[in-house]
């Protein structure tokens, strides 16, 4: 099985991407790939069987509908949050005790247009990733989950190598090149392939029945059951 973790952002700047082939539980993993264009994507893609991508797959529903046709006469903070949230960023929140960003109302409102175009280009219509393709990942989320997560490893290279050390006892099983801890953008990637390895075998969190028609529609944040 072949996976690809994409760290995406709304330009080729800032985005990287990592394969990783395994052979039952032993994976290779490539060397990073830099500041990614569409061409490079579609190209990864084509020859991964699953895709991880660390960017919002989907608005909140709420937010959706008003934009379309505003309909509220009054302003509330449950409103705003509302419109701010989606479903799985609820269930993040609960289960790693902090907010993902919201789509709707910080910057990283421009890589989910990004991811937009890349699933329309890819007929990518079920964003739950209940497809088996494209799974929408949080690495700073699955860091956490895995009890390694260090604050600082956006900007600080000494944290991003001790990470990978940390990478590295927890997945004996997959080897990666130290320039994973060259920039945020490759570790994120890299984690985004081993997120998605995981999404694939059952092992992160899926939506119940009641939830899965919101996050087909809103995407849906795989995070590691362990």
């Amino acid at each position: 099985m072949r996976v690809l973790g994409i760290d995406l952002s709304s330009r080729e700047k800032g985005t990287s991407a990592c394969v990783i082939d395994y052979v039952g539980k032993t994976g290779r993993c490539s060397q990073p790939k830099e500041q990614c264009s569409d061409a490079e994507i579609d190209t990864l893609i084509a020859d991964s069987d699953a895709v991880g991508i660390d960017a919002p797959l989907g608005w909140p529903d709420k937010f959706r509908k008003a934009v379309s046709e505003w309909k509220s006469e009054s302003w509330s903070p449950e409103i705003r949050d509302e419109l701010r949230f989606r479903l799985t960023d609820r269930i993040v929140r609960d289960r790693i005790g902090r907010w993902p960003l919201s789509v709707s109302s910080d910057l990283i409102a421009l890589p989910a247009m990004r991811a937009m175009a890349l699933l329309k280009r890819h007929n990518g219509q079920d964003k739950s990733g209940g497809d088996g393709r494209f799974y929408e990942v949080y690495p700073a989320g699955s860091l956490r989950i895995w009890g390694i997560y260090k604050s600082g490893y956006k900007k600080s290279m000494e944290v991003r190598s001790r990470l990978l050390s940390n990478l590295r006892a927890r997945f004996p099983l997959i080897q990666f090149p130290d320039a994973y801890a060259d920039t945020d953008d490759n570790l994120d990637s890299l984690v985004a392939a081993i997120t998605v390895e995981q999404a694939v075998r059952g092992r992160t969190l899926n939506p119940t029945a009641s939830q899965l028609g919101l996050a087909i529609i809103e995407g849906w944040i795989h995070l590691p059951l362990d």
